[in-house]
């Protein structure tokens, strides 16, 4: 008998530990072709428009506990052709953590790991790139009651030097802290808050590489998102200060520069919504620019999105100087349960005003259409076909050093198939 209850304990044992746990191995492959006929800036008629395809495809390993949850992804990120055809993918990480339960409700998050807040515009996974965002930090978060936040810790180094040494990789901190928050104040109302501080070298000799200099950004959002409301919304502030610099440039300058941000969907009924929203990015003014001792841009974190705002083709992912006012509108369309249509149109204009030499700069610096097709094939596969043109202006064309040059009709069109498929689970 005594046998026989062992049996069972060490059974049941087994068994609470196999309940506990979950191991998961998924993958994606994600094709897409693009046409580019005037993306990101007009076009010269002396040109021709390309045809690219790009290919996304990732392995991941996951492991989830009561007391645990790690992740391994492995990625290669390609353009069709540029490898011949004897040489080997390039086979990368683009993420690799563990997530390790402290204390009830709280968690160290530790490795290289994508990093998202809200809708994107500061920190991203970046969906839409080809390789996606990632960083090498910890985190320690935690959730209790509705109360959610992360602290945010990482000190990068381009090799493992034995003292310290020139940073220099291409749009990376040296150092990062960032706190965020979030909580729900009533039913369907959320508000949250990031505050990131980013620490770049001084300089690349012995006395400046002992100096840091930061840029600071801090704010955060306000959302609403109900199913018994109609109406939803996200308005965003961010100001910056500290050490900036001009979209571009490598130097860094007195900074003074703030962000702000609406958008809004109104459901008309089962089938059709509108949107509607604005974003303003502050801009210096012509003296400032001139004298080139201080900014009042605001500089795009490059660990955000470029794709989700400003346009598809992302006329101004960088900046200008003046900075940006973007309004725009569209209609969402649920055509049936499996095919959806985006249609959204924005109009584009400087901030504050800038010269090119003697002439100014006109306000109106052009208006984009982006028309986005989503069909779900299965519940592992999906299609995305989109098709967006610029309306481009004497603005446009300064801004993009295009002036007195014969351009194409600008359109970029893309077809994205996404296949995600579950290739084994266990709990």
């Amino acid at each position: 008998m005594r046998k026989v209850g062992l049996f069972f304990l060490l059974s049941a044992t087994g068994t609470l530990s196999v309940w506990g746990q979950k191991v998961t191995i998924d993958a994606e492959i994600r094709p897409r072709v693009e046409y580019r006929q005037g993306f990101s800036k007009p076009l010269a008629d002396t040109l021709q428009a390309a045809a690219v395809t790009l290919q996304r495809t990732r392995l991941g390993f996951a492991y989830e506990s009561n007391m645990l949850d790690a992740k391994v992804t492995l990625q290669d990120a390609r353009v069709f052709g540029e490898t011949d055809t004897k040489s080997p993918f390039s086979i990368g990480l683009y993420e690799a953590w563990a997530e390790v339960l402290l204390l009830p409700g709280t968690s160290l998050k530790l490795g290289r790991q994508g990093v998202q807040f809200e809708d994107g515009r500061l920190f991203s996974l970046s969906p839409w790139s080809n390789t996606g965002n990632a960083h090498d930090l910890g985190q320690l978060k935690l959730n209790i009651s509705g109360f959610e936040s992360q602290i945010g810790v990482a000190n990068g180094n381009k090799s493992a030097v034995n003292y310290e040494s020139v940073y220099d990789v291409s749009k990376m901190y040296k150092s990062l802290l960032f706190f965020h928050a979030s909580k729900s104040i009533a039913n369907g109302l959320n508000i949250s808050l990031l505050g990131v501080d980013e620490g770049f070298q001084k300089g690349i000799t012995a006395d400046l590489l002992k100096e840091t200099q930061h840029r600071y950004t801090t704010g955060g959002t306000i959302s609403l998102n109900h199913d018994s409301i109609p109406l939803t919304f996200l308005a965003t502030a961010y100001y910056q200060f500290g050490k900036g610099n001009y979209p571009g440039a490598t130097t860094y300058v007195d900074l003074k520069a703030y962000l702000l941000a609406i958008k809004a969907q109104y459901k008309l009924n089962k089938t059709f919504s509108l949107i509607a929203g604005a974003d303003y990015y502050s801009g210096s003014d012509k003296a400032s620019i001139t004298t080139n001792t201080a900014t009042n841009t605001f500089n795009k974190l490059p660990y955000g999105v470029n794709h989700a705002f400003n346009g598809y083709m992302e006329y101004w992912a960088t900046l200008p100087k003046g900075g940006l006012v973007n309004y725009f509108g569209g209609l969402n369309g649920k055509i049936t349960a499996d095919l959806n249509l985006e249609a959204t149109f924005y109009q584009f204009h400087l901030a504050e005003t800038m010269m090119l030499g003697t002439s100014e700069i006109p306000s109106d610096i052009g208006s984009e259409l982006d028309v986005v097709l989503n069909y779900k094939l299965s519940p592992e596969t999906s299609l995305q076909a989109g098709w967006c043109t610029y309306f481009s202006t004497k603005g446009t064309d300064m801004l993009k050093a295009q002036t007195n040059v014969a351009k194409q009709f600008p359109q970029f069109a893309y077809l994205m198939l996404t296949i995600k498929p579950k290739l084994f689970t266990q709990k």
